[in-house]
């Protein structure tokens, strides 16, 4: 999981760990393994604890200790878009968008930036970054608006979001995404090759990948009509049916869903975000909600792995807090480092 650290890393070290919240004054790049991980603390009563530093906690790749090198403490401000899939499959949604954004909106802290941004061929920023709760309520509903009728560029409409919306913001940032993760090309190619693209074989997937993996901005998926979560009657379902008619005697129908999970997943790990599976719909909401109280009482540590192959394996992060009584939390519990 190599990552090029562009000015990520600020002169003010103590005992060999960058311990400064503040943005870099100057840029250095480097191809190293850098690793980077939210956690959020909780005391034995189960109250988030929200002013810590970096020496409190501990690090450990495979059960091997690792130096921290970057820390951001709970109260850096986060510059978080929201991002929303407004194809035809997902119009049954729209009005759960809404209440999602709402919740959402209601979440977040003063010192917090939000954007969003809607797709289906292509992106359409609706609100540019800003941390006026009134106007981010304004743009409600623009979010039930019909789009245009025509494929969905999900991966071109994640790239271009990674690389273009968050181009002049700096410190903590996350992109929220809600969508089935259908892209059309991956259908139409499925379609015409009689089988389904490996994401390895997939240009324009590896194009996203690589953005997700390089931009270290986390991503977090809430994805509907997954193979973990699909409901074939429902709109979203047609491909399903459609790849059902035209293979009657395969699985590729089945194959084309889990593909789609499986990409998402990978985004998301490269990224250092997850991906949300809500069992119903109206479990939309509360995961958005979820997600918002986790980013604004999280801390995000970052260190340089001591292990520099790039040999596919996964490595297991723990983090541990100095004190045994408090419980931490991690976005994620590993990496394959590619």
């Amino acid at each position: 999981m190599t990552r090029t650290i562009l000015g990520l890393l600020s002169a003010a070290f103590v005992s060999g760990a960058l311990v400064s919240a503040q943005v870099p004054d100057y840029t250095l790049r480097v191809d190293v393994p850098f690793v980077p991980v939210d956690v959020t603390v909780q005391d034995a009563a189960g109250k988030r604890i929200n002013d810590l530093s970096a020496d409190t906690f501990t690090v450990y790749e495979n059960g091997i200790r690792q130096e921290i090198v970057y820390f951001l403490p709970v109260s850096t401000p986060y510059h978080i878009l929201l991002l929303f899939d407004r194809s035809g499959s997902t119009q049954d949604k729209w009005l759960l968008m809404q209440r999602a954004v709402a919740g959402f909106i209601a979440s977040l802290r003063p010192q917090d930036r939000i954007g969003i941004a809607t797709f289906d061929d292509t992106v359409d920023v609706q609100l540019p970054w800003t941390s006026d709760r009134r106007k981010a309520l304004l743009v409600l509903p623009q979010l039930i608006r019909v789009g245009r009728i025509g494929g969905t560029d999900f991966y071109g409409s994640v790239e271009q979001t990674l690389r273009r919306e968050f181009k002049n913001t700096s410190g903590r940032r996350a992109l929220v995404v809600l969508t089935d993760g259908r892209d059309t090309s991956l259908y139409r190619d499925l379609v015409n090759r009689n089988r389904l693209l490996g994401p390895s074989e997939d240009r324009r997937y590896q194009k996203v990948l690589k953005a997700a993996k390089t931009q270290r901005i986390p991503i977090y998926f809430v994805a509907f009509n997954t193979d973990k979560n699909f409901q074939p009657n429902i709109i979203g379902g047609d491909e399903y049916r459609s790849l059902r008619v035209i293979f009657p005697s395969s699985n590729v129908a089945d194959q084309y869903l889990a593909g789609v999970r499986a990409r998402m997943e990978e985004m998301a790990e490269a990224s250092s975000g997850r991906v949300l599976y809500p069992e119903r719909l109206e479990d939309i909401v509360p995961l958005y909600q979820q997600i918002g109280n986790e980013l604004g009482t999280a801390y995000t540590i970052g260190y340089i792995s001591s292990n520099a192959a790039a040999d596919g394996s996964f490595r297991r992060i723990e983090v541990r807090a100095r004190d045994a009584s408090l419980r931490v939390t991690q976005s994620r519990s590993g990496y394959y480092a590619k």
